[in-house]
């Protein structure tokens, strides 16, 4: 719960340091952007310190792909 806690507390630290920072430049664009992937990095660090199983993207490239390898190599591993 406190690692929970902390993982909040510092994305709102950064967030607040951030956002007067965008603001002041008029730089909409880039405030989204960073809104969207510090949200994003936000939930899967709570997501971490929950201790929840949180997927690997490469697991799901190799399995885009293992046809193709299998095709190419011509195994069947």
């Amino acid at each position: 719960m406190w690692k929970m806690l902390l993982v909040l507390l510092v994305a709102a630290a950064i967030v607040a340091i951030e956002w007067r920072s965008l603001m002041e430049r008029k730089q909409k664009r880039e405030l989204w952007t960073f809104f969207l992937l510090c949200l994003a990095g936000t939930s899967l660090g709570v997501a971490k310190a929950l201790q929840l199983n949180i997927p690997n993207p490469l697991d799901w490239i190799s399995a885009l792909y293992k046809p193709l390898s299998n095709l190419i190599y011509g195994g069947s591993a």
